[in-house]
């Protein structure tokens, strides 16, 4: 586990926050998909948070982590009131992230709500490695235009997106697993790869709408406790290829997972 420093802890709009940690060097360059556990040194008795990375950086003499959160409970809250110059604690990076096909031209990067952080993380990812040739798209929902954030950071990025709020006010009205048949008509399953990151809610539905043959990763959310698979908290029902029912644990299996190996039901 690595000491760092906050280096700034931004409210973006109620309830998100944007936070930054500076590090030191010998802390590992994450893959897009992996997450880290964070705690803070305070006394209050506080458990590891699992958080997906939105960014990272290597300085001279540090690194940079960078994190988008949003209070949801006790937790949170209390990192939410975190000054600069507090002190934490950084377990990771943890977990198996996606997986990038060479062979792949048309990389689809889908968000519901908070999943915004690690698809941002995936397409920063891709634009430094992928050619000219191979293009991304963004599929990118939220409740409404003020649930948003991190949207600029994509567009500065680059790609073609596709945006659906709940009540209209952004994009088209409904839900973003709406609009992906439509657009998946156009897309060749050959050469085309799908990734994404949201609510339970939004992948069970994905699971349920999208044309088979088309290659899908799904970044699963769980509660965490150790992030290391010991406690077995984040347990999940998984199928294999012969139809037996695996469980595998979300933090050190996943938390990126085949959407068809996920057993849908059982969640």
């Amino acid at each position: 586990m690595n000491s760092g420093n906050v280096i700034y802890n931004r409210r973006l709009k109620a309830g998100d926050y944007h936070l930054a940690l500076r590090l030191p060097t010998g802390f590992a360059d994450p893959l897009p998909g992996q997450f880290v556990m964070l705690r803070t040194t305070a006394p209050a008795p506080l458990l590891s948070r699992p958080f997906s990375v939105y960014r990272f950086t290597r300085h001279r003499g540090h690194v940079v982590l960078e994190l988008l959160y949003r209070v949801v409970g006790g937790g949170t809250k209390l990192f939410s009131q975190m000054p600069s110059g507090t002190e934490v604690k950084v377990l990771g990076p943890l977990g198996r992230g996606f997986r990038i096909g060479r062979a792949v031209r048309n990389h689809v990067l889908i968000a519901g709500g908070m999943g915004i952080a690690p698809i941002s993380f995936l397409a920063e990812f891709l634009q430094q490695t992928m050619g000219r040739e191979k293009g991304m798209t963004f599929c990118l929902g939220a409740k409404s235009s003020d649930d948003f954030v991190g949207l600029e950071r994509l567009e500065e990025i680059g790609g073609h997106f596709h945006i659906a709020t709940d009540d209209g006010t952004l994009g088209t009205c409904g839900l973003v697993t709406d609009m992906l048949p439509g657009l998946a008509a156009g897309w060749n399953p050959r050469v085309t790869s799908l990734y994404v990151c949201g609510p339970p809610g939004m992948l069970r539905s994905l699971a349920a709408c999208l044309p088979a043959g088309i290659p899908c990763q799904v970044s699963m959310e769980a509660r965490m406790a150790c992030g290391l698979g010991a406690c077995l908290g984040c347990a999940i029902s998984t199928v294999t290829r012969r139809n037996k029912i695996v469980k595998k644990t979300v933090c050190r299996d996943g938390p990126v997972f085949d959407l068809r190996e996920i057993c849908w039901e059982a969640l």
